[in-house]
């Protein structure tokens, strides 16, 4: 993984306060929403794998800085006359013993907020949907989102009020001078988890120096080689990085099975992500003639070396991102080698 921090500069060539790096990297950025405890009207294999779906969102998130959840939540009703405190600690509080302690253990391991003034749940809709008051979970991630953080608010696919579709939404406000707009996103699925670390990088204009330390939760099935930094491109960071979020999200997702449905007909490859609205292309044969440029595109991850013999292009003549073809002993994850303004061809 690259330096998190890129040589640990800020982008005027100045140090960074260690202790500011570790506050942002503590900042949780996912609040638990109380719907996620309504289990009152599900049959017992109905409620297995609703607590299954609930672990499967977030246990990888539950780490103790990404996400939280509110207080109230331990009073909320999940089983008929059953509090979410008395099912999680008491064996007749409805939950299989096993998933009751798998929740404890998820819980155990996220934030708890007490609400403040700002976290009063007021009306909020989103479009054209009714007015409803949302839990204190979604209040709370609405407050902080509406302070410019980048937030999602956890709702299960089971949790079918609000019926919120997942993704980055934007949600009307009732406020004490009128109404707001704030935008959010809304997790509902596992899958829907690297959608929102993207667009937190973009939404917050997240600083180069911070930009490798989201790489994970963004391009899970990404490699970012050591040498990668974020200066080489001859594009500004601000210009660059709308286009490289675009660029990667569409690697990680498409890029392994086009190949396969292509039946690795370059042609085909290179139409699909320009009907994407990207411009990526293998080496040309010129190229691969040229043993130093060739040699050129040669990168050094864990332990092996790795050609990186496509790349993507943000102008014609500047900003490009070389990367490999799907790598076997990674599980078919692909590599990112090089950021460069333009190399020898």
């Amino acid at each position: 993984m690259p330096d998190t921090a890129d040589k640990g500069e800020n982008g005027n060539g100045e140090n960074l306060s260690s202790a500011a790096a570790a506050d942002d990297a503590e900042d949780y950025r996912v609040v638990v929403a109380e719907e996620c405890f309504d289990w009152r009207e599900m049959t017992d294999s109905s409620l297995r794998e609703a607590l299954d779906t609930l672990a499967a969102v977030l246990q990888p998130l539950a780490d103790g800085r990404k996400a939280a959840f509110m207080g109230p939540a331990y009073d909320v009703e999940c089983r008929p006359s059953v509090s979410l405190i008395d099912a999680l600690y008491s064996p007749d509080g409805g939950l299989p013993r096993d998933k009751r302690a798998l929740l404890q253990q998820l819980l155990g391991k996220c934030r708890r907020v007490e609400p403040d003034e700002a976290d009063l749940p007021q009306p909020v809709r989103v479009a054209d949907a009714p007015w409803r008051e949302p839990s204190w979970g979604a209040a709370h991630a609405l407050s902080r989102a509406a302070t410019g953080r980048g937030m999602s608010c956890l709702l299960v696919s089971y949790a079918t009020e609000p019926d919120w579709p997942s993704g980055w939404l934007t949600v009307t406000r009732t406020t004490e001078t009128g109404q707001d707009e704030v935008k959010m996103h809304v997790l509902r699925h596992p899958d829907d988890t690297p959608g929102f670390w993207r667009g937190l990088l973009t939404h917050e204009s997240i600083p180069a120096e911070r930009f490798f330390s989201l790489v994970d939760e963004a391009f899970p099935r990404l490699l970012f080689a050591d040498s990668l930094r974020l200066h080489h491109f001859k594009g500004a960071y601000a210009d660059v990085l709308p286009w490289l979020v675009k660029l990667l999200g569409a690697l990680d997702d498409h890029f392994t099975m086009t190949l396969a449905e292509c039946g690795g007909d370059q042609t085909q490859v290179v139409r699909r992500f320009s009907a994407l609205g990207l411009d990526i292309s293998p080496e040309s044969p010129n190229t691969k003639k040229n043993a130093k440029a060739w040699e050129q595109r040669n990168v050094d991850y864990g332990g092996g070396t790795f050609r990186c013999e496509w790349h993507g292009k943000r102008l014609w003549d500047r900003d490009r991102v070389h990367f490999s073809l799907p790598i076997a002993e990674y599980g078919d994850r692909i590599l990112i080698g090089i950021f460069v303004e333009h190399l020898a061809t």
